[in-house]
């Protein structure tokens, strides 16, 4: 590990003052932010980050392949997918539960986000609920009668809670926007503890917005980070068959 950052120092010491900057900083961690970077190039098609603007993008594919994993059945749901359209996306909820037997779509916009070492959460604002497609004649009876008296999704917050997120992870706030902590969900908190050469690189990074495009998802790296970023694919790029890295990151 030792001779693995002075080699990372003497090289960023070539790359000019401001990267050698960033590397006195940030030496100890330089080879995490590589092995990161290392990963996105191997996830292909499914992401692309734009390393001189600091823009990540996800295909709303591969968040939906995610989703598909996950045990949802106990909450009356059969699947729940996301379609992105520019500054907004929606979800589809596919329901079997009591006498419903349909899909519903629910709109929503991002509000704030924000993901780095001390704070993780995203701020929904939601948009009036949709009946996509019914699978029979009472379950369409039913479904727009609850969604104009019952509104079974989220009455104050507290039905979304029940039938979708944990309790602890889902905030009702006063002007009607739902903050999700994601550091509280199970299954992401586990995800966060994951190292990488002794480092947790989820601690390393740092987003301040996150927005839609048609069928993408859109991460803004922080200031920081993207100078970071910038610092770490110079450093590969002048190390043997660095300069492939960069087309194996941006690739839409």
């Amino acid at each position: 590990m030792k001779d693995s950052r002075l080699s990372i120092k003497n090289i960023a010491g070539k790359l000019g003052r401001g990267a050698k900057g960033v590397s006195e900083e940030i030496r100890e961690k330089i080879p995490a932010y590589i092995e990161l970077l290392k990963i996105l190039a191997r996830l292909g098609k499914n992401i692309s980050l734009d390393v001189d603007n600091g823009i990540l993008r996800i295909r709303e594919g591969f968040v939906n392949d995610y989703l598909s994993d996950v045990s949802i059945e106990d909450k009356g749901l059969r699947s729940v997918r996301v379609s992105c359209a520019d500054e907004k996306a929606s979800f589809s909820l596919e329901l079997k539960k009591f006498l419903f037997d349909g899909v519903i779509e629910v709109p929503f916009t991002v509000e704030h986000f924000i993901f780095n070492k001390d704070k993780r959460s995203v701020t929904f604002k939601f948009g009036e609920k949709k009946i996509d497609k019914v699978n029979n004649y009472y379950s369409k009876i039913i479904f727009w009668f609850s969604l104009s008296v019952i509104s079974i999704f989220y009455d104050k917050g507290d039905s979304l809670k029940n039938s979708f997120f944990n309790q602890d992870s889902l905030t009702v706030n006063p002007d009607g926007t739902h903050t999700i902590d994601l550091n509280k969900i199970p299954e992401l908190r586990e995800l966060f503890k994951k190292n990488v050469v002794n480092i947790r690189y989820w601690d390393v990074i740092a987003m301040d917005r996150l927005s839609f495009e048609k069928g993408l998802i859109t991460l803004r790296l922080s200031r920081k980070l993207t100078n970071i970023v910038r610092t770490a694919i110079g450093i590969i790029e002048v190390l043997p068959k660095g300069r492939f890295i960069r087309p194996l990151l941006n690739r839409f």
